[in-house]
């Protein structure tokens, strides 16, 4: 039986989902600078994110088998940003743990990106645009990763095969 969400979303020609998880918010500046002191990931949180993210996998596994005329996609924001976070030189960074617009904490993650910030000379160095957010650059390569992507990122299709599929 169609949950009510799926009948409107059916209602209105949606065939093609695609659902994003939770990223890896233990590793954004803003979560570094509250649980001080450390330069790694807050593995707590990142466990709290991934218990949600395995109950949405899940609930995408079990709604492709009840509604066979829709495909489901599970983005993986959180292994795009793990992978981004832990191997930031591989992609071309040189700064995984600072914002490059920040104004105060150890890893210019107190306050988002407000006037009077001071904002990085190379913001393609950073893998964090503010407090909050990652910066344009890691963002354009969690999009190829869904867009091109392997399963590891995004499952069972890819953007480019679940448009043409």
């Amino acid at each position: 039986m169609l949950s009510l969400v799926q009948t409107r979303l059916y209602n209105l020609d949606a065939r093609k989902i695609i659902a994003a998880n939770v990223g890896a918010a233990g590793c954004i500046p803003h979560t570094r600078d509250i649980n001080p002191p450390t330069n790694e990931c807050i593995a707590s949180v990142n466990e709290d994110g991934q218990l949600y993210n395995n109950k949405l996998k899940a609930l995408l596994a079990e709604l492709t088998l009840s509604n066979t005329e829709s495909k489901y996609v599970y983005a993986d924001a959180y292994a795009i940003f793990e992978d981004i976070f832990r191997n930031y030189a591989s992609y071309g960074f040189d700064i995984a743990d600072y914002a490059c617009c920040h104004i105060a904490g150890t890893h210019g993650g107190l306050f988002p990106c407000l006037t009077g910030a001071q904002v990085c000379d190379d913001r393609s160095k950073y893998v964090s645009w503010d407090a909050l957010h990652p910066s344009y650059a890691a963002n354009i390569i969690a999009a190829k990763h869904l867009m091109d992507g392997g399963s590891n990122f995004i499952s069972p299709l890819n953007i480019r095969q679940l448009v043409m599929g």
